[in-house]
C-alpha cells in the first residue's frame, strides 16, 4: 500500500508522536492548521479528531519551512537592528526594534513570545531619560496581557503608562492608556470602573478616531449595565466619529456592539443584520481572524438563545476553521464551550467532549486559567441539567480553586451561585 493510500492519522495521534519542544512548535502548529475534517456530518468532532496525511504534510513542509524562515529572518533582523541602534548610541531605537519583533510574534499568534520581546524592551526603555519609548512599551504589554485574558496584569501596565503619560503631558498616550484600563475593567465585569476610565480618556483627547473607540467602550458599559437607551445614544455618537474617519476596523467593532445591543433588546433579526453587516465590512481590512471570530461567536450566541441550534453550530464550525487555521487556542476553547452549550440545550450527554477539549486547550503552553474556570463552570451546568449533581459539584469546586488562585471575584460569584443551586438539589 502506497503512503497516499494509507489511512490518515488523527491530529491527536500525530501530536502524540511529536515532542512538545520549541524546535517542533511551528511544525505542530502547521500540522493542526493543515488538518481536515473528513465529513461535516461528524457532530462531536474537535480539532483532535480531524485528520492529517503525513505524506501530504511532507509535501507541504517546504512551504512551512519558507514561512518559518521568513518569520525568523524578520525576528533576527529586528535583533540585529537593535544591536546597530545600541552601537550608534540610540537606545530608544533599540527598544522600538524589539517591539517590532514582538508585533511579528503577535501576528502569528505567539503571544507568550511576543510578551517576552516586549518585556525585554521595557527593561531597556527604563534606562532612558525620554519616557516616550517606555510609555509605548507599557501600552504594548498591556495590550498583550489583555488579549491573553490577564486583565489584572494588563491593568497594571496601563496604570504605569498612564502615570508616565500624565507626567510627560502626553495626552494621546494617556487616552490610549485609559481606553486599555476601561477594556480591562470590561473584561472583569467592573462596569463602574470601566465607565470611569473611558470617560477620563475622553477628557484627554479630541482625536476623533480615539474618541470614537472610547465612546464605543462607554456604549458597551451601558449595555452591560442594562441602560439600553443610553447605550444606543453612546453607540450612535461612536458611529458618527468612526464614519467621519472611515475607520473600518472601528465600524466593525461598532456593528458588533450594536448587534449585542439589539440582542439585549430581544430584537434577534436586527441583531443578526448588524452582525452580518460587520462581517461584510471585514474583507476590506484584509485578514483579521480574531475580529471575524468575535463576530461569529456573537452570532452563535444569538442563535443559541434564539433556539436555532443547527445554525448556531454552523457558525461555530466556521469560527472553528478560522481558529484552527490561525492557531488561536483561546478562541478555539471558547468555541468548544459554546458547542457544549448548544448540545446542553438538546440534553445531549455526548456533548461532554467539547468541554473536555476546551479544558485541554486552556492548559496549553500559554495557559488560560480564567477561561479554564469558565469552561468548568459551563461543564458543571451541563452536568447538572443531565442530573449528574456529584460531577457538577466537582467541576464547580475545580473552577473555584482556579479562580481563587488568580483572583477573579466576578466569575467566582457565579460559581458560588451555581454551587448553592446544586446543593439545594
Amino acid at each position: 500500500m502506497s503512503a497516499a493510500q494509507r489511512p490518515p492519522l488523527r491530529v491527536e495521534q500525530a501530536l502524540r508522536l511529536l515532542p512538545d519542544v520549541d524546535a517542533l512548535a511551528p511544525l505542530r502548529a502547521f500540522l493542526i492548521s493543515t488538518s481536515r475534517a473528513r465529513a461535516p456530518a461528524e457532530p462531536y468532532r474537535t480539532v483532535g479528531k480531524r485528520f492529517v496525511q503525513p505524506g501530504h504534510l511532507r509535501e507541504a513542509v517546504p512551504l512551512a519551512v519558507s514561512r518559518i524562515t521568513d518569520h525568523l529572518a524578520g525576528l533576527f533582523d529586528s535583533a540585529v537592528q537593535a544591536l546597530e541602534c545600541e552601537q550608534r548610541g540610540d537606545l530608544s531605537g533599540a527598544v522600538y526594534a524589539l517591539l517590532a519583533a514582538g508585533e511579528r510574534e503577535e501576528r502569528v499568534g505567539r503571544l507568550a513570545q511576543a510578551f517576552t520581546w516586549c518585556d525585554h524592551a521595557l527593561r531597556l526603555a527604563a534606562e532612558l531619560n525620554d519616557r516616550r519609548a517606555e510609555i509605548d512599551t507599557l501600552l504594548r504589554l498591556g495590550h498583550l496581557e489583555r488579549i491573553r485574558l490577564r486583565q489584572e496584569d494588563a491593568a497594571r501596565f496601563y496604570q504605569r503608562a498612564l502615570a508616565l503619560a500624565d507626567a510627560e503631558m502626553d495626552a494621546r498616550a494617556a487616552a490610549v492608556a485609559c481606553r486599555g484600563l476601561g477594556e480591562a475593567a470590561l473584561g472583569q465585569a467592573r462596569w463602574q470602573g470601566a465607565e470611569s476610565w473611558f470617560t477620563r480618556g475622553l477628557q484627554y483627547t479630541g482625536e476623533e478616531g480615539l474618541a470614537g473607540r472610547l465612546q464605543l467602550g462607554l456604549g458597551e458599559v451601558s449595555r452591560n449595565r442594562g441602560r439600553l437607551d443610553e447605550a444606543e445614544a453612546r453607540l450612535r455618537r461612536a458611529r458618527e466619529l468612526l464614519e467621519a474617519l472611515q475607520d473600518v476596523g472601528g465600524l466593525v467593532r461598532l456593528l458588533n456592539a450594536w448587534g449585542q445591543l439589539e440582542a439585549a433588546r430581544e430584537r434577534q433579526a436586527e441583531a443578526l443584520a448588524a452582525y452580518r453587516e460587520a462581517l461584510a465590512k471585514l474583507p476590506s481590512l484584509g485578514r483579521h481572524p480574531r475580529l471575524e471570530m468575535a463576530v461569529r461567536l456573537n452570532i452563535s450566541e444569538l442563535y443559541i438563545e434564539w433556539g436555532r441550534l443547527p445554525e448556531a453550530e454552523d457558525e461555530l464550525r466556521r469560527a472553528e476553521e478560522e481558529a484552527i487555521l490561525h492557531n488561536v487556542p483561546r478562541f478555539l476553547a471558547r468555541i468548544y464551550v459554546m458547542l457544549g452549550q448548544a448540545r446542553a440545550r438538546q440534553r445531549d450527554d455526548a456533548g461532554f467532549v467539547f468541554f473536555e477539549k476546551a479544558i485541554e486547550l486552556c492548559r496549553g503552553s500559554d495557559p488560560l486559567p480564567h477561561l479554564e474556570a469558565e469552561a468548568y463552570l459551563e461543564y458543571a451546568l451541563f452536568r447538572r441539567e443531565l442530573g449528574d449533581t456529584d460531577e457538577a459539584r466537582a467541576y464547580l469546586e475545580r473552577a473555584r480553586e482556579i479562580l481563587e488562585s488568580v483572583g477573579d471575584g466576578n466569575t467566582l460569584a457565579r460559581v458560588d451561585a451555581a454551587l448553592a443551586l446544586v446543593e439545594r438539589h
